[in-house]
């Protein structure tokens, strides 16, 4: 088990004493002090060898104040105190652990032009988690604390530019020894005028990991400026850097060391021209990008320019038009390849009809024509799609209302130049929904289906089905029903590479219970969760929680019983006791 470092000790310890002194401060004035003690049980029974019991007895103890005026700095500081006794598998082995904790906010001229803060906060995860693996703790089957320090500091201009450092401390620790620290330094930056705004971010960052004594530096920069001239016209650019450095001592192989590094730069220029009483709408950017990078000795560099330009006109409401093209050349050292694509399409909708007095109807239709090359190979495709949908909507007795969508759509896609393939597609959906709202009641039933076929030189067809259901039933004024299943079911044949059959199936039984037998406050909460895995190799879960929770004045009681089956193989019990007085 992991028990309260020195260094934490330290911490929380002047934490602590700062609480005490605050009253004896004359500039100090408390606003407010509360807290709470209490006890919790937790114990872990199942059909595997894992078994634990904790006994907490646990205090904590908050203060806010404020130091000569409010205006002039304000704090808030916690301290929290677990005293933890667990026995595993049966009494076995035990551990007696004192588990201390704390946070300490302080703000000085919070309203002013120049506020700083700072933040402190100790945990351990034994005292808040539960979990199959553990009921006391998790983090990948780990016991672990944390401990975060942040410092930052502000400046407002009298323009209202926001300039800001900042400073943090994370470090994490875990019972096998495992150790994580970083330390953050960053700078940013936002000045924002009536047609620019800019906006800079850098940091440099130092990261330790001693379980395998790897180092790691970290430093990254980030400018962006957005200009807007007019209502029509914005351009936007950025240019960033990044750098990371990782050294390490445990040999990822028997002749490499496991040390890399990476650098990275990249500048962008975008232009968007988006008129509101013009058809037309205009967009285009450059991008420049370099990387250097290399890993156990293998280097790799490469740095392209790439260019975009594209256009939409809307020729009439029913009629759209679109083109593109982009070019780029890639450099990797050795050979240099350059590569563009260019393409033209257009939309039609029709206007939605009423179809037999009942339905809506709408049908569409779309082409377009595309070259590209790829500097290896060119290739021209002419792709053309027909689809319609109609949809009815009609209402039901006790406010019900029913909806019916149906779809359909072919396509066909032929390639030509370096590649000579032809395509074909046929899809069908369609969904049939159900809901009913009343002030008791809410229930929805929903089923969609979709069909696909693609022929050609490419055949495959996929099949979806999906069924959702939900209730939600008020059975008396203060009890409550409520549940849900959704299965879905997915058909795909790819031809030579066989087919592919899944089937899912979620389902949750919730039931509330206010005032249980006449007890005012006294509430029950029964909670059933149900899942079958798509696969094999997935993991059907069964979990079902039974909770009562009373509170009377400033007394919390809470009681729970939660069972979790695994596949069948393996189940959990895990009870939970809590009682809690606040102050």
């Amino acid at each position: 088990m992991l028990v309260a470092t020195p260094e934490l000790k330290r911490v929380v310890t002047g934490v602590a004493a700062a609480l005490w002194a605050l009253p004896s401060l004359a500039a100090v004035e408390l606003v407010d002090v509360s807290g709470s003690v209490g006890y919790a049980l937790r114990t872990l029974s199942g059909s595997s060898s894992l078994d634990a019991t904790s006994n907490q007895l646990r205090g904590v103890v908050n203060a806010r104040s404020y130091i000569w005026q409010p205006w002039f700095a304000s704090a808030d500081a916690s301290l929290r105190f677990t005293q933890d006794s667990s026995d595993y598998d049966g009494g076995d082995s035990s551990t007696d652990t004192s588990i201390l904790g704390g946070d300490l906010d302080l703000n000085v001229l919070a309203q002013s032009r120049t506020p700083f803060s700072l933040s402190y906060s100790a945990s351990d995860s034994r005292v808040d988690v539960v979990s199959v693996a553990n009921p006391l703790t998790t983090l990948g089957g780990q016991e672990f604390q944390t401990r975060r320090l942040a410092l930052k500091q502000s400046y407002f201009t009298e323009r209202g530019d926001r300039f800001q450092a900042r400073y943090d401390r994370n470090k994490w620790s875990a019972r096998d020894g495992d150790s994580y620290q970083d330390d953050l330094i960053g700078v940013e930056m936002d000045m924002r005028r009536q047609q620019h705004t800019l906006t800079a971010k850098t940091s440099y960052q130092e990261t330790d990991r001693n379980v395998l004594d790897q180092h790691a530096e970290t430093t990254v920069l980030n400018v962006d400026h957005f200009y807007t001239p007019g209502r029509a016209l914005r351009i936007d650019s950025m240019a960033s850097y990044y750098n990371s450095d990782t050294t390490s001592d445990q040999p990822l192989n028997s002749t490499n060391q496991g040390d890399s590094s990476t650098d990275l730069g990249q500048l962008s220029s975008f232009v968007f021209w988006r008129p509101v009483d013009s058809p037309l709408s205009m967009s285009g950017g450059v991008r420049v990008f370099d990387l250097d990078a290399s890993t156990t000795g293998n280097a790799t560099g490469l740095s392209s320019i790439s260019a975009t330009g594209g256009l939409y006109y809307q020729m009439t409401k029913n009629l759209r038009l679109d083109a593109n093209v982009e070019v780029g050349t890639n450099d990797n050292g050795e050979d240099s390849v350059t590569a563009s694509k260019q393409r033209a399409g257009a939309l039609y909708q029709s206007d939605i009809r009423e179809l037999f007095s009942h339905y809506t109807y709408q049908w569409n239709t779309s082409g377009s024509l595309q070259n590209q090359d790829t500097g290896a190979e060119s290739v021209q495709s002419a792709q053309a799609r027909l689809g319609h949908d109609a949809q009815r909507l009609w209402l039901t007795e006790g406010l019900g209302t029913f909806r019916l969508s149906l779809t359909q759509a072919v396509s066909a896609t032929q390639l030509a130049g370096d590649a000579d393939a032809t395509t074909e597609r046929l899809d069908h959906s369609g969904s049939l929904s159900w809901d009913k709202y009343n002030a008791f009641s809410t229930t929805m039933v929903q089923f969609t289906l979709a069909d696909s076929h693609a022929f050609g030189d490419q055949e495959d067809s996929q099949q979806f089905a999906n069924m959702q259901l939900l209730r939600s039933q008020t059975l008396t004024e203060r009890s409550t029903l409520s549940g849900n299943l959704t299965i879905q079911a997915v058909r795909r044949d790819f031809n030579d590479l066989g087919d592919d059959d899944t089937v899912t199936a979620t389902g949750q039984l919730n039931y509330q219970q206010a005032g249980l037998f006449s007890v005012s406050r006294l509430r029950f909460l029964s909670d059933l969760r149900l899942s079958q895995a798509a696969t094999d190799e997935g993991v059907d879960r069964t979990e079902w929680e039974n909770r009562l929770d009373y509170a009377i004045g400033l007394l919390d009681t809470s009681l729970s019983w939660r069972w979790i089956d695994l596949n069948g193989d393996e189940d959990f019990n895990i009870l939970y006791f809590q009682v809690n007085r606040r102050f």
